[in-house]
C-alpha cells in the first residue's frame, strides 16, 4: 500500500501545482472566470491521479490472488497515460489562455490543433487501457494452493 500512497502524493502534488499555475497564469493574462482546458488539469491530476491510486491501492491490498505482474504493468501504463494526458492538457490551456487574452494574433495552425489533440488523445487511451488491464489483473486470479490434504477437506 505504501507505493500507493508515494504515487498518490505524487499526484497531489502535481495537482496543487497545476492549480496555483492555472490561477496566476489565468489571472495574469487577464482571463480570469472563463472556461480554458487549463482549469481541468487541476481536477485531472486530483481525480484520476491521487483519488483513483487509492482507491486502486485499497482494492489491490483486499485481494490476495491477484496477477501481480500483469497489475504492475498496468499500473505503470495508468500512472504514463495520466501524466501524459495532464501535460497535454497544459499545453492545450495555456495556449487557451493566450488565445483569450488576445496575446497571440494568430491562432496556431490547424496542423499544431490536430497534433496537441492526437496526441493528448492517445495518452488519454493509454490512460484507459492501463486501467481496464488493472481490473483484467485483478480478474485474472491465481488458485489458492491448499496444504490440507483431500481427507481433511472432505471432514469439513
Amino acid at each position: 500500500m505504501k507505493k500507493y500512497i508515494k504515487f498518490a502524493i505524487v499526484f497531489l502534488v502535481l495537482g496543487i501545482v497545476f492549480g496555483v499555475f492555472y490561477r496566476e497564469f489565468s489571472k495574469a493574462y487577464g482571463v480570469v472566470n472563463t472556461y480554458t482546458t487549463l482549469g481541468l488539469v487541476h481536477t485531472h491530476f486530483l481525480v484520476l491521479g491521487m483519488v483513483l491510486t487509492l482507491i486502486i491501492g485499497l482494492v489491490s491490498e483486499k485481494i490476495d490472488n491477484y496477477n501481480k505482474k500483469l497489475h504492475s504493468c498496468a499500473f505503470l501504463t495508468y500512472f504514463v497515460g495520466v501524466i501524459g494526458a495532464g501535460l497535454m492538457m497544459t499545453i492545450r490551456g495555456i495556449l487557451d489562455v493566450l488565445v483569450k487574452s488576445d496575446k497571440i494574433v494568430y491562432s496556431i495552425s490547424s496542423g499544431a490543433n490536430g497534433a496537441i489533440a492526437g496526441v493528448s488523445g492517445i495518452f488519454h487511451a493509454v490512460l484507459g487501457v492501463g486501467l481496464v488491464l488493472v481490473f483484467v489483473a485483478w480478474l485474472l486470479n491465481k488458485p489458492a494452493k491448499c496444504n490440507k490434504s483431500d481427507n481433511e477437506i472432505d471432514n469439513i
